[in-house]
Parts: structure tokens; sequence; C-alpha cells
């Protein structure tokens, strides 16, 4: 089966600066801060609606983006990922929840989140 994406996470130093970005250029909508994490509905249709956050990083901190694929078994994925070369930076973990993640970086250097639900 193929393996969606199903979230996004936007990591930013300036998350207001990103905020008014995303929010002008695409018409994104935001829910209330929490902590360090706001979510974003980006609106998508029906049949492709993922969801996503932003995410505030120390100052100076490099932004980056994090794309998140579901999957229908994480630890084959995950297995697959390490034989295709790329490395677990966060083990696979069970979310309150009750859905499991992992987040790996492939062997080009993108870090991905895999998600089990």
């Amino acid at each position: 089966m193929p393996s969606p994406l199903v979230y996004f996470q936007i990591a930013t130093p300036d998350t207001e600066a990103a905020r008014a970005f995303y929010s002008t250029l695409f018409d994104w909508k935001w829910g209330e801060p929490g902590g360090r994490s706001q979510s974003v509905d980006a609106q998508g249709p029906g049949d492709f609606d993922p969801k996503g956050s932003m995410l505030q990083l120390a100052e100076g901190a490099a932004p980056f983006v994090t794309p998140w694929f579901r999957v229908d078994d994480l630890v084959a994925t995950v297995e697959r990922a390490l034989a295709l070369g790329a490395q677990v930076l966060i083990p696979i973990r069970q979310g309150a929840t009750g859905t499991h993640t992992c987040l790996v970086r492939g062997p080009d250097g993108q870090t991905l989140g895999i998600v089990q639900a």
C-alpha cells in the first residue's frame, strides 16, 4: 500500500514571520499557540488534507520542514529505511494517543517522520 503524506512540521526561530508568510501566501488557518507548537490547517481538499504544525526553535537555529508519512507496518518500514541507508534519529515510540512514530534521516540528509496509527 502507498504511504501518504499525512502531516508536516515547519520549525523556525521566527514563528510570527513564518505564520504571516504562509497565511498570506496560502491562506492557511492557525490554531491557538500551545507551548512551542501551533497547529496548521492547510485546508486541503477532502481527498488530500494533511494537517501540520509550526514549532518554535531557539533564536539562531536553522529552520527546517519535516514531512510525516503513514505506513501500515512501522517496524518493517524502518527496517527497509535502514537497509536503504537511513539512520534512526528518534526510535519507534508510542505517543499519548496510541500512535507509534519514528524519525529517520535518509541518505540524502532529509529528515522524515513515519507514523503507524
